[in-house]
């Protein structure tokens, strides 16, 4: 059986983790417990994880049985998202004047949740992996590290799987077919759903066998961290066609195809396979390794790991010929879509 994975509630936390215990203490026990409450006060979480901690441990604990998955945490952070998928379609069809019940509407909606949401987590899974303790390490275990850096860690992850929740679940509305009853999915939903549940399986087993975790952590960040970036260029390149006298909007596109292009490219080509390379030889070619993941999971990993890698391969050729062009749109007002991007035109 897996090793236990014990939870790191609020009420595990020492009283250290409040700085007004700390004045009353430090005042009540002398020079001792000043440095103590100093050496406490240093090893406080970044603030911006503060708020990840506090919904975590206030969330209530429902937990899929078998595993360490709070279900309360993950459908509470599905809920939010289709919230803010509802309030986006709203806001680019009221505000921004988008045509209602277009593909360019809908996709650019659903990229502007994902771009934001990307936004909010990266940094904060940054700062997670920069505070990990003792060090970052893809086998380290989850009880290596203090209380409120577990409750952080495993706020993000839950996050990430409730993402994963609410983007398949859009995925399966967005094309729904009422003639056939069922979502008319495309190869490319299929294989962004079948992402998405390697990826839940990728967490829920780390969590399950309490090490590994900072190896989806890392994966994660270095995957997410473009995001921003590509959905902000997605949302560009249709409203060009929107609308396509704007000057300011296709100079925004201009400017962020090529800075994505310049981003993406190293962190696929280059930073994402040393990441992997260095996990895959942390957990399968080290004692450590060895010892803290199983094995057979460890095997599981690595084809979902690397065959995120493998098929981002168009799309590092694609940003590469982006980059070779530099400041020429491969996406502009003239591209074309297809039938089922047809919209009418409207002016700002």
């Amino acid at each position: 059986a897996p090793p236990p994975w014990p939870h790191s509630s609020s009420h595990t936390v020492s009283t250290c983790n409040f700085p007004a215990a700390n004045r009353i203490y430090s005042t009540d026990m002398g020079s001792d417990s000043t440095q103590k409450a100093a050496s406490a006060d240093a090893d406080q979480p970044p603030s911006i994880l503060n708020l990840w901690i506090s919904t975590y441990r206030n969330c209530p604990k429902l937990y899929i049985p078998g595993t360490h998955l709070n279900l309360a945490y993950i459908l509470a952070s599905t809920a939010v998202l289709l919230l803010a998928r509802q309030l986006s379609d709203w806001i680019f069809v009221n505000i921004f004047l988008w045509p209602a019940a277009a593909k360019m509407t809908m996709e650019s909606a659903a990229c502007a949740v994902s771009g934001l949401q990307a936004t909010l987590f990266v940094p904060s899974l940054g700062a997670c992996l920069l505070t990990a303790k003792p060090s970052y390490r893809p086998c380290g275990k989850m009880t290596d590290s203090q209380p409120w850096w577990q409750d952080a860690a495993k706020a993000l992850i839950h996050f990430c799987t409730g993402y994963m929740l609410y983007d398949s679940i859009m995925l399966c509305v967005d094309t729904w077919d009422a003639a056939t009853g069922r979502p008319n999915l495309s190869s490319a939903d299929l294989m962004f759903i079948g992402h998405h549940f390697a990826t839940t399986f990728y967490m829920a087993t780390a969590l399950l066998q309490g090490a590994g975790h900072q190896s989806a952590m890392i994966l994660m960040f270095l995957g997410e961290l473009t995001s921003p970036l590509m959905n902000a260029h997605a949302v560009l390149k249709f409203a060009v066609k929107i609308h396509p006298d704007s000057t300011l909007i296709y100079n925004a596109l201009v400017y962020s195809e090529y800075i994505f292009a310049v981003v993406y490219l190293p962190m696929r080509a280059v930073l994402g396979p040393l990441a992997a390379a260095h996990l895959t030889y942390d957990l399968l070619l080290t004692k450590e390794g060895r010892l803290n993941c199983f094995v057979f999971i460890t095997l599981l990993w690595m084809p979902m790991c690397w065959g995120v890698l493998f098929g981002s391969i168009p799309w590092i050729e694609e940003t590469w010929e982006m980059v070779q062009d530099g400041l020429t749109l491969k996406y502009g007002p003239d591209y074309d879509y297809g039938d089922e991007y047809i919209h009418h035109h409207t002016d700002l």
